[in-house]
């Protein structure tokens, strides 16, 4: 029995249904801001995906025996793309919880970002995860200032163990491939803090 209102396990299954049809994702957002800053609650599952859809997850979901429904699809949040499954649960699960196959705009960095996603350990299982730097970009990307907020805890409590000159030419370049989001000042802010 599987309770869906607890994240972790809700990542889990999310986790299980990509791995099932071999699509690339990486764990993101709250939860996995756990390990790279100040922990906050979070009741939801974020992925970071470049070619997974909401359809072949649904139906990965659905093939596992969970009831899903979809929320939306395509929704931009700044610099970023969401597309939102609520996970319902199945006969033998509590609770349900949502999915978000989220996306940056730019191919380029959800791409790479997936190529340089590491392993860590979820409840002793191995999943994806974005890097520390991704993440800090991800956020920056993102059009909420608690998601700054979330990445100025991962620059206090990784400071010098991050790539910041790395993170720094990639929002320049980030800056040229999206001109309408303000990407260099979200950053500037997000060094002044």
């Amino acid at each position: 029995m599987v309770d869906l209102s607890d994240p972790t396990s809700a990542a889990l299954v999310a986790v299980e249904a990509a791995e099932r049809i071999s699509a690339e994702y990486a764990l993101y957002g709250g939860l996995l801001l756990a390990a790279y800053g100040e922990p906050r609650e979070t009741r939801d599952v974020d992925l970071a995906v470049a070619a997974l859809g909401a359809d072949p997850m649904r139906n990965s979901l659905v093939e596992l025996g969970y009831s899903v429904a979809p929320n939306f699809e395509g929704i931009i949040f700044g610099g970023l793309v969401v597309d939102r499954i609520t996970l319902l649960g199945s006969a033998d699960d509590t609770g349900l919880n949502t999915i978000d196959l989220v996306r940056p705009r730019s191919p380029r960095l959800a791409r790479e970002a997936l190529e340089r996603a590491p392993e860590g350990p979820l409840r002793g299982r191995q999943v994806r995860v974005l890097s520390p730097e991704d993440f800090v970009l991800y956020k920056i990307l993102s059009t909420r200032d608690r998601d700054l907020s979330d990445a100025v805890s991962v620059l206090q409590k990784l400071g010098g163990n991050l790539d910041l000159d790395w993170i720094e030419g990639e929002t320049d370049l980030l800056a040229t491939e999206l001109p309408d989001l303000g990407v260099r000042e979200r950053f500037e802010r997000l060094m002044d803090q």
